[in-house]
């Protein structure tokens, strides 16, 4: 019987639905900024119609539990929940920053990877991922956090790295955002940052699967968003002017 699985994400500006189908990949995404209240359940459904599958015959729902936009997470957790109640379905969870990784895996082959997201008021969110072998799963570095843009600079320039062996790629939204990361160069650090720049559901499959597999999954009633930050909202002298 063939493993199907539906992911989608909405932490960030990219909206994105994807499907595994034992092992063929469907996926549909859009930049839409401010919106994906009004477009990701069109997306699903849609995306659902063209492979010829309903909710019910799903194995389990993946979603992003962050960390992201706030708003974003809500969106993308509040919908996950409703469409596994209805459909009486698991759900299983993935961070933001590691479908980040996962995305410089698929692209570049990247087996060491530094994830960022903007986190605006002058942060950022930030983790370090490694894995072992082209089939292992992912092994995080060290918490997930965040962090200011000068305290990256001394981890990456000043320590030299000292604990990170080998080449490591950067990837996503918060290298690209602040003058001081944007021309970064490291010895054994490559730039992947203009060409992954932001999670993307077909991303979360492979994470998802592996969790399912090993039975780690969650009620819908357990899924809780991963913000980082407690505080909302900005304050005028927090505002990093780019």
């Amino acid at each position: 019987m063939a493993t199907r699985i539906l992911a989608f994400d909405t932490t960030t500006e990219l909206c994105s639905v994807a499907m595994m189908i034992d092992h063929s990949i469907y996926d549909h995404k859009i930049v839409a900024p401010r919106s994906h209240s009004e477009n990701i359940l069109p997306m699903i459904n849609q995306l659902l119609i063209e492979v010829g599958v309903t909710l019910q015959s799903l194995d389990c729902i993946v979603f992003n539990r962050g960390p992201g936009s706030f708003s974003g997470i809500r969106i993308g957790i509040s919908v996950a929940q409703g469409l596994a109640l209805g459909a009486d379905l698991p759900l299983v969870e993935v961070s933001a920053l590691e479908v980040l990784a996962q995305g410089a895996w698929r692209i570049f082959s990247a087996k060491q990877v530094i994830s960022t997201i903007d986190a605006r008021m002058g942060e950022l969110y930030w983790a370090c991922y490694h894995r072992i072998s082209d089939d292992s799963c992912w092994i995080r570095s060290d918490n997930e956090s965040i962090i200011r843009p000068e305290i990256i600079i001394k981890k990456l320039i000043y320590s030299s790295f000292q604990k990170l062996q080998g080449n490591w790629a950067l990837v996503g939204t918060g290298w690209n955002n602040y003058p001081m990361l944007k021309c970064i160069r490291v010895p054994g650090v490559i730039s992947l940052k203009k060409s992954i720049m932001s999670p993307e559901a077909q991303d979360m499959l492979p994470l998802g699967i592996c969790s399912w597999k090993n039975k780690i999954f969650i009620h819908p009633n357990q899924a809780k968003p991963v913000y980082l930050r407690n505080v909302v909202a900005v304050k005028p002298d927090d505002i990093l002017v780019l």
